[in-house]
């Protein structure tokens, strides 16, 4: 007898979808991944954190890796009223990742703390700028600023503050200041009006004198 390949067909179908419908209706089928043949829910291994899914709960993981559900939350920076039921891949975020909470329950595996020293150390470390004391510093030249009271002489001008040496400096020869005083000059740091004073000469004659043999040079 010829089969029609359409009934053929039809009948395989249902066959085949009427097997996994019973299996799953007796609760030994699951194409989730989320509960066992015998409709037991998955739950991670307590020595694999490998085994985390994303569908699993944080009531799953807070169980298996005996850890209290309010510890777990602040290991891993949650808000502390973040619901047991929640699934690991809905809390994903810029600040979260299952990756994350995978290395904080392997630390508590191993022993290590948490978190890691070295994240520790970089989250606390203080720069700390480090000076040469060998480095001097810089000389700065300051120009002497006189006094605002104190009226100063250009340079070559005979002045009642000047002095014999003044003189010399500025290329008068001891032989002329003899001459203009009429007597020998007395020691090269005194003033020139000092000496008028004590010798009983005229200031402004002596300095109109003195400034003409400057002039000349």
């Amino acid at each position: 007898m010829k089969i029609n390949p359409f009934v053929y067909g039809a009948a395989v179908l249902a066959v085949f979808f009427g097997v996994i419908l019973g299996f799953q209706s007796a609760g030994i089928w699951s194409v989730s991944g989320k509960v066992s043949g015998d409709g037991k829910a998955v739950m991670p291994s307590a020595l694999d954190v490998n085994s985390i899914k994303g569908w699993m709960t944080l009531e799953q993981i807070s169980t298996v890796y005996e850890v209290p559900l309010s510890e777990l939350l602040e290991a891993i920076n949650l808000p502390a009223n973040t619901p047991a039921e929640t699934a690991v891949k809905d809390l994903e975020s810029e600040t979260f990742e299952t990756e994350y909470l995978r290395e904080y329950l392997q630390s508590r595996i191993d022993g290590t703390g948490w978190p890691p020293a070295a994240e520790v150390l970089e989250a606390t470390a203080i720069p700390i700028e480090i000076v040469d004391k060998t480095e001097t510093a810089p000389v700065v030249e300051q120009t002497p600023i006189p006094d605002p009271t104190e009226h100063v002489q250009p340079v070559g001008t005979v002045s009642g503050n000047t002095t014999f040496q003044d003189l010399y400096d500025w290329g008068v020869s001891p032989e002329a200041v003899k001459s203009i005083m009429g007597m020998d000059p007395p020691i090269a740091g005194m003033q020139i009006r000092q000496f008028a004073t004590d010798n009983g000469l005229a200031f402004s004659e002596m300095k109109t004198k003195l400034q003409e043999e400057v002039d000349k040079k």
